[in-house]
Order: C-alpha cells, then structure tokens, then sequence
C-alpha cells in the first residue's frame, strides 16, 4: 500500500515525465524515473508477506488505580529472511502506543513490554495489535492484524480502615469492674439529718 508520501512521488514522477516530454528536456525524466525506481524498490521491500508468530499478554488484566500494569509483546521471525522495518501499533483505550521492533533475525525472537495507563478508572480496551512493515523511505508499507483484544479493568484504589474501638469500659484486670459507676447522681439519696 502507498503511503501519501508514496502517491505523492507517484504524482511528481507522472507531472515530471509529461514536462520533460512536452518541453523537449531529459533532466525532468531522469528526475522521474529516479522517483520510480524509488517507487517500485520500495514496493519490493514490502510485498514480501512476513510469517511471524506474534503474542500479546496484558498482565495483570485487574489493577488498582495508579498500580503498574503493562503489556508484553513477543515476535518471532518464522520466515528464511531477516526482518528489519517493523513498527507495532497497539490501540490502548483512544490513544495508540508504538514500538519500533528491532531488527528480527531468521527465527529470531523479540520480546518488548511496554506500560499501560492505569491513572484513569474503568475497562480500557487494548488491542488490535498491528504490525506495520515499511520501507527506509517511507514511500510503501503493510499493515497486518495480530491477536485479539484484551480488557484492562482499572479498580478503585482501596485504603485500610483502622477498626474502632469497641465501646466497653475495661479496668486494668480482664474481666469489667463490678465497682463500675451504674447510674446517675440523682439516683444517690442523701441520709436525713
């Protein structure tokens, strides 16, 4: 697929050999079929399909607000080729997380964790996983779909309570006072005199 950078050189290259053509000039066409070759080396990069195994874990999938909470990503290169120029795109609620993946070896394996967003509560979506293939120029690229989605359920944070006192009198002994004050001063009757 063309990026717009790709249809732009597509249209610069067509717009520069119809110039050179019209005005008689060999530099416009050799400037457009530079753009070309540029075009169709960049489509070669990327129309190879990747065979790759991918897995995404979030972990934990139940946290508290503010806890620490990621998402790991493990590729592995199935193909007979090294594979350079992928970048995972990973939709995390409305925002999209990006990881450039090193350079992946025949049947090598990459993992990569990266942290997701706990400051907010609520259920937040994680996922599809992309994976996007492009050339050094920037002119084509591939993207594919991997996985699932997973829900990342962000909890209330929790604070321990300190238990009250139980409201019963105790004297120094275990067991309570039998001298312990029962009633009022209006229950005292004074002795005659």
């Amino acid at each position: 697929m063309l990026t717009p950078l790709g249809w732009g050189t597509l249209a610069g290259s067509v717009l520069l050999y119809a110039a050179g053509f019209a005005l008689g000039c060999p530099e416009p066409v050799v400037l457009a079929t530079g753009g070309l070759l540029a075009l169709g080396s960049a489509l070669a990069w990327t129309a190879p399909k990747p065979r790759l195994e991918v897995h995404r874990e979030v972990t934990p999938l139940k946290v508290a607000r503010g806890d620490a909470a990621v998402a790991v990503l493990s590729v592995t290169n199935l193909g007979r080729r090294g594979l350079s120029g992928l970048r995972a795109q990973d939709r995390i609620g409305a925002s999209e997380h990006t990881v450039d993946l090193p350079r992946l070896a025949r049947n090598g394996r990459r993992t990569i964790s990266y942290p997701l967003p706990t400051d907010v509560r609520g259920e937040i979506p994680v996922g599809p996983l992309r994976l996007v293939r492009a050339d050094p120029f920037g002119l084509t690229r591939r993207v594919r779909e991997y996985g699932g989605h997973a829900t990342l359920l962000v909890r209330p944070r929790t604070v321990a309570l300190a238990v009250p006192p139980s409201g019963r009198a105790h004297t120094r002994r275990r067991r309570p006072s039998r001298r312990a004050p029962t009633g009022t001063s209006a229950s005292c009757t004074a002795a005659p005199g």
